[in-house]
């Protein structure tokens, strides 16, 4: 895939930012920088560049990405399981592991910090996240263990800097962006506009929502059948969803969005797997 990191500079000055490279679990190519660097040079392991630039100007770097998952199984990590995921960090660094930051940002272009701990991923945030929620990366199109984060993850992010841990604020990328043409958002637009005029009694037919699941089932498929397998509830949730908003635009079933609805509170108040905000609609 095709991706485009952007910067936009608060102030004019010298900004030092990171470059994607080459890394276990990415293969970067094609490297294109909108603007010429005053120095590129290596610095524990990252690869950086640094830019003149002036008040409101934007950089852009754009390259070519192929990520896959990294499932390691380190020794530490059952360890680990018996301590709240927020501690594990200082935990490992207490037991001579060498623990860094790394800063990056996962696929769907949500900045996002984890660990690595002599090397390998740990990724607390999203092991709590996938325990309360498992199909929170359905539109990523995985659904992952959360013991996946103990060693390894997902292989829908980028790695771009490495830093000490703990540590202060680094200089960082605004936003990460697709380059490739995606027609998922034009068919969602396109799905949501049919219910709503379904709703104030212009009948569309399934037709324009056709596309959209189409869509949905060729990126989150196995991603969701996965799901079912490990949690019924869950996916449920998201299959409920479609169904009733397809019969809105043919005969609408209240059963069905009452059975969404009742899934998506259990799925969110169940005090072992309480969800923080979103539905199956955001994916």
């Amino acid at each position: 895939m095709r991706l485009a990191l952007r910067f936009r500079a608060p102030h004019a000055g010298s900004f030092l930012l990171p470059l994607p490279q080459s890394l276990a679990g990415q293969e970067v190519g094609d490297l294109f920088l909108s603007q010429r660097p005053e120095a590129v040079y290596e610095a524990r392991d990252n690869l950086l560049a640094r830019f003149a630039l002036g008040e409101g100007e934007r950089l852009e770097v754009r390259f070519r990405l192929r990520a896959s998952p990294l499932t390691h199984r380190p020794p530490w990590g059952p360890s680990l399981l018996r301590e709240p995921p927020e501690a594990w960090p200082g935990i490992l660094a207490h037991r001579g592991h060498r623990v860094e930051r790394a800063l990056g940002f996962l696929l769907s272009g949500r900045p996002h910090t984890w660990f690595l701990v002599d090397g390998l991923p740990l990724d607390p945030a999203l092991y709590q996240e996938l325990r309360e929620h498992p199909g929170r990366l359905l539109p990523l199109g995985v659904a992952p263990e959360p013991s996946l984060y103990l060693g390894g993850h997902e292989g829908r992010r980028l790695l771009l800097l490495k830093a000490p841990w703990p540590g202060e604020a680094e200089p960082f990328w605004d936003s990460l962006h697709p380059l490739d043409p995606d027609p998922l958002p034009w068919a969602r637009g396109l799905a949501f506009a049919a219910l709503g005029a379904s709703a104030l009694g212009l009948p569309t037919g399934p037709w324009p929502y056709l596309p959209y699941l189409a869509l949905l089932a060729l990126r989150q498929g196995g991603a969701l059948k996965a799901l079912f397998l490990r949690t019924p509830r869950h996916a449920l949730e998201s299959l409920l969803f479609h169904a009733f908003a397809l019969s809105v635009t043919l005969e609408p079933r209240p059963e069905l969005g009452l059975g969404y609805a009742a899934f998506f509170l259990w799925n969110r108040l169940k005090p072992s797997s309480a969800a923080p905000g979103g539905s199956p609609e955001e994916a």
